[in-house]
């Protein structure tokens, strides 16, 4: 039977697992990141009047991790990260339904400059790229590298890989970062891929790994999870509806 690995963070891990196995669908779980809030600094905390940014649900968990309040606006990239803010106690929300072009494209046409100010709170890896759009347009806004996300190393997997079926099962793929960690297991695993299906939430998610042969390559229409499932959809075996 055809296997999903799954390499998504936790706890979104877990929730694709969990959902992919209720469909009768075989997991093998296997995150290729960790998520580790950093050590809080005093100016990181939220100020009166500003708005938040969120571009993914570990920032929203993240920052109630840290403890701060969930009074303020949120703005949040898409269904998952606006589901993981109303969860985390956030009561008015903006869910942009895309991707963090979108996000920026919406605060721009929605908000004004000069009286709206913005926290974007995100993994380090994000060097504050939404920011810099929103302030050229005339914002105030302020990037927080609240969290980082950092390669799982090979030997904490090395086991689970064992059981990787390189002639039929499907690579799951939530992230760039997280392409380039699998990028090294695979490596590490001598695993020939050209049997193998790739499908990741984005193009930019796959890129990573298009240096090698795959059976075939499929990405979600749009980077959510919900897409991303549709896609998976296209590649599993005939009669495994999600």
């Amino acid at each position: 039977m055809t296997g999903v690995i799954v390499t998504r963070a936790e706890p979104g891990a877990t929730e694709t697992a969990r959902f992919l196995a209720a469909h009768g669908v075989t997991v093998l779980k296997t995150p290729a990141l960790d998520i580790r809030l950093h050590e809080l600094e005093a100016d990181w905390a939220p100020i009166n009047g500003e708005k938040l940014i969120f571009t993914s649900a570990n920032g929203v968990r993240c920052y109630k991790e840290a403890g701060w309040s969930r009074d303020g606006f949120a703005v949040c990239v898409g269904p998952a990260t606006t589901a993981a803010a109303s969860e985390a106690g956030f009561q008015n929300l903006q869910n942009t339904n895309g991707d963090a072009d979108q996000l920026v494209a919406e605060i721009i046409g929605c908000w004004h400059p000069g009286e709206d100010r913005f926290v974007h709170y995100a993994n380090d890896a994000a060097a504050g790229d939404v920011c810099r759009r929103l302030q050229e347009a005339g914002f105030a806004a302020r990037f927080v590298p609240l969290y980082g996300a950092r390669p799982v190393p090979w030997a904490q997997v090395q086991f689970v890989w064992q059981s990787v079926q390189a002639n039929r099962d499907v690579l799951l793929i939530h992230s760039a970062k997280a392409a380039e960690a699998v990028k090294d297991w695979l490596g590490q695993a001598q695993l020939d891929t050209k049997n193998m299906k790739l499908v990741g939430i984005s193009e930019r998610a796959v890129r990573p790994l298009m240096g090698l042969e795959w059976h075939c390559v499929e990405r979600a229409e749009q980077p959510n999870e919900m897409k991303l499932m549709e896609a998976l959809q296209k590649v599993l075996s005939a009669g495994v509806m999600l």
